[in-house]
């Protein structure tokens, strides 16, 4: 089965992969991989929009959503049948707002000094090439690991492969040139 590349100038607030607001500190994220796909998941990637912004402007403002974990799917460069290309077949996201989502209270301290509110509930969405679907919400009790589980769940269902077809290639400080991805 052929899977459609998603137009990235019609998804301005689609995660995009290698982009995580936390990728100089714990946790970092990974790149797996089997035969055929490449999956790379990350916390708190920026969006298409706020890309953009980065590579004109040199910065980028906040949007409302956040993407608390991410799992971008893309064909291996060499097993693409649409040619040569880095755009994803699949994001699979564990995203939140504050307007459509309960946050966790917060005590004094953290008010005063500015700490990000955390989300109590994500929604679990996927992000193909015709569109964004939404999936549900679910209590935000996600740790690296679980939230990498839950969206390779999502991935493997979709693409029609298993779980353990995936290995584990490296951390995201690999690079979408990396060399175990071709």
């Amino acid at each position: 089965m052929e899977h459609p590349l998603i137009s990235l100038m019609d998804m301005p607030s689609l995660p995009v992969a290698f982009t995580s607001k936390l990728r100089n500190r714990d946790p970092k994220g990974c790149i797996l991989a089997n035969d055929e796909f490449y999956v790379v998941f990350e916390s708190y990637p920026l969006v298409v929009k706020q890309m953009a912004q980065l590579m004109s402007e040199k910065r980028f403002d906040l949007i409302p959503i956040e993407y608390l974990y991410a799992a971008s799917v893309f064909y291996r460069k060499s097993r693409n049948p649409h040619g040569p290309s880095s755009r994803p077949i699949y994001v699979f996201c564990l995203e939140y707002t504050e307007f459509t989502c309960a946050m966790k209270s917060q005590g004094l301290w953290d008010s005063l000094s500015g700490k990000a509110k955390e989300p109590a509930e994500v929604f679990s969405a996927v992000f193909q090439g015709r569109g964004r679907l939404n999936m549900g919400k679910l209590p935000n009790d996600f740790t690296e690991a679980s939230a990498l589980e839950h969206l390779m769940g999502g991935a493997c269902q979709r693409l029609g492969v298993a779980r353990n077809s995936f290995r584990h290639i490296g951390p995201l400080s690999l690079g979408p040139e990396c060399p175990q991805i071709a």
